[in-house]
């Protein structure tokens, strides 16, 4: 067994503990304050130097004793909850009712943790210094700008992170060079008409007609105008108009959301958009305007470092579970840590036995195997170690 692996493995015991403790008090984004205070005694029992960071999050460097090298390599978990009502039946469920870590990120703290743990505790043996970094507010895509404001990305060479897939296979780990997470946004689109009698359309104008009319106009947006090669999103997700059967509607609103790999096309899109809302209204007599919020940019891992994370994570799990992905269209706020280092960013298998209790991220009856945790933190450490030495 890889000695790093073996190393956290014989400390199982304590992090799934620690998980279950994490995964039983989840916080919403930019409230992780308990999560912050809990991360932050581990880090004391251990005699490890750290920063609170603003208003919640975590950061600290851990100098290796191995040479003199000044590079940095960066290692960054999530520490938000999402506003979901748990039913997994878990015996260490959420007890903050209406909050659940679906998308795994106590797993994540308890990875990072564990690595953090280790590297403190063995700094002969590697060349240069470890940042890590517990941040809040992923779920919003606000809390990488938060830490990159405050300093995190400073001298960092590289970037690793992680996330963890209750689909994916157990134990296995996946990466893929280039753009790999969607760049996504969430857009609000208004509509005005005029409300009138449903018997008397004709002296109103139908907001709720017109909405849907944008809802079909969107769409040959992706299929006429971004490249066929590029792949593109736009979803309405909802609709909110009228307030009677007989009352032609006055106003409608709608929100959704845009995803694409291609960062030209997601520059491009707004605009796209806009003309598209404005002159549909205008066929039907109405007004329009677009509220469109950029979330995530597109994340893009390095190729070079990429191969050195896979080859890396192969030294823990085997070279038949260190594989190439393809890309996915959900996204994540590591992207803009990508924008300051070159950086790679791995899928964690943690895909349980039972199919009957296999769900997807953010699914209220999403669960994780316990035994992913050493995987993650032994694949922290052994991909920090490798990049470091690549880069002394």
């Amino acid at each position: 067994m890889n000695k790093y692996r073996e190393a956290i493995h014989n400390n199982i015991d304590e992090l799934i503990s620690f998980r279950h403790e994490l995964h039983r008090h989840p916080e919403p984004s930019l409230k992780e304050f308990e999560t912050t205070e809990r991360i932050c005694r581990e880090l004391d029992k251990a005699g490890i130097t750290y920063r609170k960071m603003q208003p919640t999050g975590i950061s600290g460097d851990i100098r290796g004793t191995k040479g003199d090298s000044d590079h940095i390599v960066l290692i960054r978990s999530d520490m938000d909850a999402l506003e979901v009502l748990e039913q997994t039946g878990l015996d260490f469920a959420s007890e903050n009712v209406g909050y659940m870590h679906a998308c795994g990120h106590d797993n994540h703290m308890t990875c990072l943790l564990g690595a953090v743990k280790y590297l403190n505790a063995h700094k002969e043996e590697f060349n240069g210094t470890v940042r890590f970094v517990f941040q809040p507010a992923e779920e919003v895509a606000a809390g990488s700008k938060l830490m990159i404001e405050q300093g995190v990305m400073e001298n960092v060479d590289r970037a690793v992170g992680m996330h963890i897939s209750p689909i994916f296979p157990l134990g296995q780990i996946s990466a893929m060079e280039g753009e790999c997470w969607a760049a996504c946004d969430r857009f609000k689109i208004t509509v005005h008409g005029k409300s009138s009698h449903g018997a008397t359309p004709h002296v109103g104008r139908d907001a709720l007609l017109c909405a849907s009319a944008i809802v079909l106009n969107l769409q040959p947006i992706i299929s006429r105008e971004a490249d066929p090669n590029t792949a593109a999103v736009v979803t309405v997700g909802s609709i909110l108009s009228g307030s009677r059967f007989n009352i032609v509607a006055g106003d409608a609103v709608m929100e959704g959301t845009s995803r694409t790999f291609s960062r030209e096309f997601h520059k491009e899109l707004p605009e796209k958009m806009r003309r598209v809302i404005e002159h549909t209204a205008m066929a039907y007599d109405c007004t329009a305007e677009l509220d469109f919020e950029v979330l995530t940019d597109v994340l893009y891992c390095d190729p070079e470092t990429t191969k050195i994370g896979l080859a890396s994570a192969a030294k823990v799990v085997g070279e038949d579970m260190s594989v190439s992905c393809g890309p996915q269209m959900v996204a994540e706020d590591f992207c803009f840590y990508t924008n300051h280092a070159k950086s790679v960013f791995f899928n964690l298998g943690a895909r349980v036995e039972d199919d009957s209790k296999v769900f997807p991220l953010h699914s209220d009856h999403a669960v994780f195997d316990d035994r992913a945790l050493e995987v993650g933190a032994s694949v922290f450490v052994q991909t920090a170690v490798d990049l470091l030495d690549s880069l002394a």
